[in-house]
């Protein structure tokens, strides 16, 4: 893996997959960054090189051994299968993950699944990575039967624009007057608020993030028929998800169980003791990080509280992961 392409450079998830990418091993001796049109001309520095972002155009892409790709469903659907006609392609939109010849990869949960690529490996939603790496090594042990979560997604998670909102209202809050949200990507005020609303609302009452936490999960972990209540909320943290899990299983679970099979868990971190973690904890860092582990309301329900990065963990680190499993 010499010759790498970023498509959405710019964005904040491109931003993070270059600086993972620069702290790296891999000896990179080729590296073409594209981006939307709007972002055509921006100058990167990676590893005491500058770059110059250059909009997005198929032919660009011949020639590299990969390609990530950060753009919006839109630009995804146009571009993506035809870059993957000249290399692998490991795409962050959701416009691939539900396709059942893509496979939806998390390393820690199906590395297998990679095997089976046409050129076209899809990266979950930032929330369900954590979400899957936490509960597949307690579905091992004793077989989910039904999982009801609750998110608390940051605003990093919709992007540069939604993030650059909170901050904006956050100063108005602070001098306690009331921002103008006119312009908002959000659906009301998100400084001092939470928004129990992440993309639109189906007819069943659920809303676009719900519906891509429930598929994932059940392509992910090979479970079609599993049971998922899902409630997704945004709120005003400006890095790092956070779930409130409750698991029921087909097995008697306890505390102390679960806590011993997260401990050996591949990319899993469990607090210790009473400690417990945060989204603060969790930023810049690329474990999923598992804490509040406690009985349900019966001995086959299980409750716990995660919290990842999702910049990190909840796209770049997992789809830099994915790339590792295709050229290891």
């Amino acid at each position: 893996m010499k010759k790498i392409a970023i498509a959405g450079a710019t964005g904040l998830v491109g931003e993070t997959l270059l600086r993972l990418l620069e702290g790296s091993e891999y000896q990179i001796e080729e590296l073409r960054l594209f981006a939307s049109a709007r972002s055509a001309g921006t100058k990167v520095r990676f590893r005491s090189q500058d770059y110059e972002v250059v909009q997005v155009s198929v032919d660009l892409f011949q020639g590299v051994d990969i390609a990530f790709f950060c753009l919006e469903n839109e630009l995804a659907r146009r571009f993506v299968p035809e870059v993957a006609k000249f290399c692998p392609v490991i795409d962050k939109s959701s416009e691939f993950r539900l396709n059942p010849d893509v496979p939806l990869v998390v390393p820690e949960v199906n590395p297998g699944a990679v095997q089976n690529h046409k050129n076209i490996i899809a990266n979950p939603n930032c929330t369900t990575i954590p979400l899957v790496i936490a509960v597949h090594p307690l579905n091992q042990e004793f077989g989910l039967k039904e999982i009801f979560l609750t998110s608390f997604q940051s605003v990093s998670g919709a992007g540069r624009t939604s993030l650059e909102q909170l901050l904006y209202e956050n100063e108005f809050i602070a001098l306690r007057q009331k921002p103008d949200t006119s312009d908002s990507p959000f659906v009301s005020q998100i400084a001092d608020n939470v928004l129990p609303q992440i993309g639109e609302i189906d007819e069943s009452g659920n809303s676009a993030e719900e519906k891509k936490t429930i598929l994932e999960t059940r392509k992910i972990l090979g479970l079609p028929e599993l049971l998922i209540n899902s409630t997704c909320v945004r709120v005003p943290v400006t890095i790092g998800h956070s779930l409130a899990v409750t698991c029921r299983f087909e097995k008697r679970i306890s505390p102390k169980k679960a806590v011993a099979i997260l401990q050996q868990a591949p990319g899993v971190i469990t607090a210790e003791g009473g400690a417990l973690f945060t989204p603060l904890d969790s930023r810049n860092r690329d474990e999923v990080l598992v804490s509040r582990v406690r009985q349900g309301a019966t001995e086959y329900e299980l409750s716990l509280w995660i919290c990842a990065d999702n910049l990190r963990k909840g796209a770049a680190t997992n789809a830099l992961q994915i790339a590792r499993l295709l050229f290891k």
